[in-house]
């Protein structure tokens, strides 16, 4: 108990004891274990990641953006990693900390993981507190670049379940959580519609953001009997996977084909050709999840409704030119 006391800074320990015992610590090498002290309080100064398996360059950039704010406002930080097996729950591991930062979680995530703790902040997710992005401009962008470069053939990869989404009817620029697929996919028909060009059958190839599905999409897009001239992948991966399998076939980017991706990951400019995308700002995200735990775990009223989108920006590089012969 006194050794306790002092490690929580207790002001009931007489100096000389309180002495002995920070000697004691120093001496052995002593270092608190924030998780053991939660199951023994209930309660720590600990915060969790919970986050998939799957695409895991967009979540290591969120996770960078998460773990630095959470060291800078005092918080250690345990990330919890969900694989493809339905009956592993995570959350009473997530239970131990003060709130829970959930990247891509499934829409039925409270279900999934019943013993999350009351505070949830998402990126890109449902939750109480979800942070996404503006899709829908960061894509009519990046749509309206390949047109005002003179394309007309112009080809897109979608993320998951975009083409399922649509067809339930969310519409053009509805805003909503976990909706990143059909929000692109929509703004990218809405930005062809208004410039009068056709999307031809088979345009818009499904994908799941990582770098296989772009390239088995893109092997489907230069089979068509009027490929395209220019494809916009909705993910950097997926993007990657289009350049990579277009080189190896012995087409040059973007002389012969030009590409554009979305997120802005590292890979995206250490590409060649460096890739334009949409920058949306996944790091910033990271950290403002933090901060919202970090608020609502030490008792603060936060303003109602989903905070507001973050802006995204198209980064211009060297896979996009005027279409070539």
């Amino acid at each position: 108990m006194t050794v306790s006391n002092v490690i929580n800074n207790k002001p009931n320990v007489r100096p000389q004891t309180r002495a002995r015992v920070l000697a004691a610590i120093e001496a052995t090498g002593y270092q608190v274990n924030p998780l053991a002290r939660a199951l023994a309080g209930g309660r720590a100064r600990v915060l969790s990641v919970l986050t998939r398996q799957q695409n895991l360059p967009y979540v290591t950039e969120v996770l960078m953006g998460a773990a630095q704010t959470a060291e800078e406002l005092g918080y250690d930080l345990i990330v919890l990693m969900a694989g493809s097996r339905t009956d592993s729950d995570l959350s009473p591991m997530a239970r131990l900390s003060a709130g829970t930062l959930l990247i891509q979680p499934p829409p039925d995530v409270r279900a999934r993981y019943p013993h999350l703790p009351a505070h949830l902040v998402s990126v890109d997710g449902p939750s109480d507190r979800p942070l996404t992005v503006d899709n829908a401009s960061g894509a009519l962008a990046a749509t309206r670049y390949l047109i005002g470069l003179g394309h007309t053939r112009i080809a897109f990869i979608s993320g998951m379940d975009a083409h399922a989404r649509r067809l339930a009817g969310t519409p053009h620029g509805t805003p909503g959580v976990g909706e990143d697929a059909p929000q692109r996919l929509n703004a990218y028909l809405h930005a062809m519609q208004q410039a009068g060009l056709d999307v031809p059958a088979g345009y818009v190839q499904s994908g799941d953001y990582s770098k296989r599905s772009g390239e088995d999409a893109t092997r489907r897009l230069l089979a068509l009997p009027d490929p395209p001239t220019a494809i916009f992948a909705s993910g950097d991966a997926m993007a990657v996977g289009a350049v990579h399998t277009l080189q190896n076939l012995g087409l040059r980017v973007p002389e012969d084909l030009s590409v554009i991706g979305f997120d802005d990951l590292p890979m995206a400019a250490q590409a060649r050709p460096a890739l334009t995308t949409v920058r949306q700002p996944l790091r910033e995200m990271g950290a403002e999840g933090v901060r919202l735990l970090v608020r609502l775990a030490e008792g603060e009223a936060l303003p109602g409704g989903p905070p507001a989108p973050f802006p995204t920006e198209l980064i211009v590089r060297a896979s996009a030119a005027p279409p070539g012969r």
